[in-house]
């Protein structure tokens, strides 16, 4: 277990500022001695994180200078505090029916809020097993599909947005509709020039675009993109990921399932290796509550790098949705913390504890994995 330098220093800042803010203090609460996630994907140990009364955390330090005299959470020894888990683009909070684009091809005043159930009990029974956001988006069903919309998982009469909504776009066979035009695929390819360059003068937000086959992908890349959008991906030995090497490029990919399609696992391994930054995609309420730690362990298997794994769960879906505050443990950022009881890659790793806001929640489930419905 290692740590980067970069977050050496932001935990020297966070101490910094910890030390000379006494105000306040006495209401905190500290973590330690535990193992932390940094935002590189390393794991840092004999850390502390102390937990401001307002849900923030107010700094991360070595675990021999946190004050006694704090309340204390002692963590097990070997355990793992990590941010919470996102599930990106699932339907998670949903209910039954999915949020459609409708007729309208380019579609921005749709909002994905528009389709989600704050009072879902799965909201907080997926809270228990680590998952503690939620980003959800309408069917890519034309070439722009409103903006996303990212919560926090709690079950309640209001919902707790936690990152603003990203336009949501797709070049995809999905666009494709015999009601209107595009009816074809060169057809959709030039609605989308003429798009780009509609919007070359503009400093519209490139977005998150759902490209998840090959020819999606090779035809994505031949846009001129002033600011290359997160690209949702599948993929298979067909997808020039190689094209992304040097382009800073962030790529959703999965959900990996044991006895998957080992295609799209192998695509996306070869592209981390380009440089290019993973984000594991959602699948709830269908897929197995485990399921984001799946893909995880089977991209590591599959030989894509530990600590690239890791911010694949945590870091990398917050920037997705442009989230601050979230996915990371660092001073000010939100106290939405998951105990595990060893490194979250571990498959047999157990959630011990959960905080939101800094508010410790009961764990009915004693941190075992269940389903939330639907078969692995």
């Amino acid at each position: 277990m290692k740590s980067g330098n970069l977050w050496w220093l932001i935990l020297l800042t966070g101490w910094i500022g910890w030390c000379t803010t006494v105000e306040g203090s006495e209401n905190s609460v500290v973590i330690r001695p535990v193992a932390v996630v940094a935002l590189d994907g390393s794991i840092c140990e004999q850390m502390a994180v102390v937990i401001r009364s307002d849900g923030t955390i107010a700094a991360v330090i070595p675990a021999d200078q946190a004050d006694p005299a704090l309340p204390t959470v002692h963590a097990a020894a070997g355990s793992v505090l990590t941010p919470g888990l996102h599930d990106l683009f699932g339907a998670l909070g949903c209910g039954q029916d999915a949020l459609m684009a409708g007729t309208v091809l380019f579609d921005s005043q749709l909002d994905a809020a528009a389709a989600f159930d704050p009072t879902t009990g799965a909201l907080d029974q997926a809270a228990r097993h680590g998952i503690l956001y939620t980003t959800v988006a309408a069917v890519p069903s034309g070439i722009r599909n409103g903006s996303s919309a990212t919560f926090l998982c709690k079950s309640d009469a209001t919902a707790q947005s936690v990152a603003a909504g990203r336009p949501m776009y797709a070049l995809a066979d999905s666009v494709l509709l015999s009601s209107r035009e595009p009816t074809s695929r060169s057809a959709m390819v030039s609605l989308w020039k003429d798009f780009m360059v509609e919007g070359a003068g503009k400093n519209r937000d490139p977005g998150v675009l759902f490209c998840p086959d090959a020819i999606d992908f090779r035809q994505s890349l031949s846009l001129r993109w002033k600011s290359l959008p997160v690209l949702v991906h599948q993929g298979d030995a067909r997808s020039p990921v190689e094209r992304l090497a040097g382009k800073d490029a962030l790529m959703v990919v999965g959900p990996f399932l044991e006895n998957g399609n080992p295609a799209a696992v192998a695509t996306a391994v070869r592209a981390a290796r380009t440089g290019t930054e993973l984000a594991f995609r959602g699948g709830l309420p269908a897929a197995p509550a485990n399921h984001l730690r799946g893909s995880a362990a089977i991209a590591v298997a599959a030989g894509l790098d530990g600590d690239a794994a890791r911010r694949a769960l945590f870091s990398n879906p917050a920037q997705v949705v442009a989230g601050h505050g979230i996915g990371v443990i660092e001073p000010g950022a939100r106290a939405d913390l998951v105990l595990f009881s060893a490194d979250p890659l571990d498959p047999a790793a157990r959630v011990l504890r959960v905080w939101r806001g800094g508010q410790q929640m009961g764990m009915k489930t004693h941190g075992s994995i269940r389903e939330l419905g639907g078969i692995r």
